[in-house]
């Protein structure tokens, strides 16, 4: 097996040609057996932000527990959806692994990528985490759990910004723009002030994901109703990708595109590696997570930068930034030959005295323990992610809490391509110039898409409606309650 495994990660690495700040592996032995008796327990996720928070944890880990020996794979988000998917199709999957971006857990419980936890967790480990985090459908398939959110939700969509080049341009760094027109002019001041040295914006433009994310979190903010939850618009109440709010914020990046306020390496490079060049002072601006606070003051000890608000359109904001349900993340594998060992891990990386208070101190993200972000965050710009977020952003509803049943439309849904986060980034890349006409026919073969899962769920005798991935009752300025989705009932 372990062989096999090392074949698996050497194609998948030349496929897609890591570099050394995207992924890491931490070499161990082989398997139990060939290792001086010691279990290899294998581990594999996307978290590069915490690259050196893991790194010690595992070095902890297994000076507590000498007969575990833990081979850590780390790759990019993009990277590991493909990998993953070729990893348990091969019968080769690690003993701990997320759940992939843009798959619903109860699919893959069902496809029998993951086994419950339960026989390997207590009431007492289940007790440190804050209310919420296991919710039937998002976290748990038929009351059971089969996985634990990484860290407490927030949106990745925030924007950081250099205070030094601010200053530089003129601009106030106290006073960030907040409307569509006030960014795309500050980025164009900062663009002129570099002359070729710094950029208005950077992003990683190669990460479809990234353009996603902003697609649908401003454009919320202008009452799109558009959310990760699933395609149909919450507005609408269908898929529903070329209103007014979308064309807007398309508006704006492609005349911030054609002002040239966008770094001219934004296309060609990843999240982390803009990350890396926003640290070195290439940039006015970045949309990203706060997973870049813990990076920056580690890397960039110097970077004056701040966090803002995503702008609203010029005439106000109309909806909310959407804050999800603690998405599912790490799960145990159907075929871990090691559960009580892997149990064992996750015990100590949300219960331990390491990892949580040390990746909550260093800016890295929010916790989902109990008392950990009350008496660990220490970071400024930390808080200030926190309390944007908290401001602006609102909870939303959720079709697989309405009715876990829903997982099996989302099962036979594929998504069109090129998607609304792919034509953002050829608008910016200069490829795409009639957006609107791309976003209409978009919109259009997404809901065919839509009632073509409809209607192969119903098919096969799946007991959900329509009507269930619509929310009436839906407030964009209010939090989505329990109450509301009784209301529907």
């Amino acid at each position: 097996m372990r062989k096999k495994w090392l074949i698996l990660l050497l194609s998948t690495f030349l496929v897609f040609s890591l570099t050394a700040c995207a992924s890491s592996s931490e070499e161990a032995g082989g398997e139990e057996g060939e290792n001086d008796g010691k279990v290899v327990l294998r581990v594999m996720d996307w978290s590069d932000s915490t690259k050196d928070i893991r790194e010690e944890f595992h070095k902890n880990f297994m000076e507590k527990y000498p007969n575990i020996e833990v081979e850590y794979t780390q790759l990019t988000i993009d990277q590991y959806k493909n990998t993953i998917l070729t990893a348990v199709n091969s019968g080769e999957a690690p003993d701990l692994f997320p759940v992939p971006s843009g798959m619903k857990l109860a699919t893959l419980v069902k496809d029998g990528w993951y086994q419950p936890l339960d026989p390997y967790i207590d009431d007492k480990f289940k007790n440190i985490f804050v209310e919420g985090t296991f919710q039937n459908g998002v976290t748990m398939v038929d009351g059971e759990i089969y996985s634990i959110p990484e860290t407490a939700y927030v949106p990745s969509s925030l924007i950081f910004y250099n205070k030094k080049l601010f200053k530089e341009a003129g601009l106030d760094p106290e006073q960030p723009p907040t409307t569509y027109s006030e960014f795309r002019e500050a980025a164009e001041k900062i663009t002129e002030t570099g002359e070729g040295k710094y950029y208005g914006i950077i992003e990683g433009g190669k990460q479809s994901n990234r353009w996603l994310e902003t697609v649908r979190d401003w454009s919320s903010l202008g009452g799109s109703g558009i959310n990760a939850n699933s395609p149909i618009s919450l507005a609408t109440n269908e898929t529903t990708y070329d209103s007014e709010p979308v064309l807007n914020l398309f508006k704006l990046f492609k005349d911030i595109k054609e002002d040239g306020s966008f770094h001219p390496k934004t296309m060609n490079i990843s999240a982390p590696e803009a990350r890396a060049l926003f640290g070195q002072g290439q940039a006015g601006f970045i949309v990203q997570g706060a997973w870049c606070i813990g990076v920056w003051n580690k890397d960039n000890p110097d970077l004056e930068y701040g966090v803002m608000a995503p702008p609203v359109p010029d005439s106000g904001r109309k909806g909310s930034l959407s804050i999800i349900s603690n998405a599912a993340w790490m799960g145990l594998s159907a075929t871990s030959e090691h559960p009580e060992e892997a149990a064992l891990y996750l015990k100590e990386f949300y219960g331990g005295d390491y990892f949580q208070q040390e990746q909550t101190k260093k800016g890295g993200a929010f916790s989902i323990v109990k008392g950990i972000n009350e008496e660990y965050i220490t970071v400024e710009q930390l808080q200030q992610y926190y309390d944007i977020s908290q401001e602006i952003g609102r909870v939303i509803p959720n079709p697989s809490v309405k009715n876990p049943n829903t997982s099996a439309v989302f099962a036979e849904f594929k998504d069109v391509s090129p998607n609304v986060g792919e034509i953002l980034g050829g608008v910016v890349a200069g490829a795409v110039s009639d957006y609107e006409g791309e976003l209409g026919k978009y919109s259009e073969h997404l809901g065919t898409a839509w009632d073509q899962a409809l209607s192969a769920a119903s098919e096969k005798g799946v007991e959900a409606e329509r009507s269930d991935f619509e929310f009436t009752n839906w407030n964009p300025m209010e939090n989505y309650t329990e109450e509301d989705y009784a209301e529907l009932k």
